[in-house]
């Protein structure tokens, strides 16, 4: 996804703060939802509860999740914003380079 936002989007330091804030809340999102059962399991005749994880929740325990920050979440925005640094920095130079 950091590729995807590198290729589309120039480097500023307010769309990497907006690309980080997206890839936070996402990686809380995912992380709540793979922990409470949305895949299913390994075992035969398994089913997993799928977007219904976040049906009984409420509006404090929805912004809760999003916001309390984990260890994945803090990976996964890292090497989010490390893919838009790097592939923009390397879209821009090839830029410059056809340019001259």
């Amino acid at each position: 996804m950091g590729i995807i936002f590198g290729i589309g989007y120039k480097l500023s330091k307010r769309r990497l703060f907006l690309i980080g804030l997206f890839g936070y809340l996402l990686a809380n999102a995912a992380f709540f939802f793979f922990r409470e059962g949305g895949f299913a399991g390994l075992e035969q005749g398994a089913t997993g509860a799928g977007l219904g994880v976040f049906a009984d929740l409420t509006f404090v325990e929805l912004v809760s999740l999003l916001i309390v920050p984990s260890g994945y979440s803090f990976i996964y925005t890292g090497l989010l914003l490390l893919g838009y640094l790097f592939t923009s920095i390397t879209v821009a130079l090839s830029r410059k380079n056809a340019e001259a």
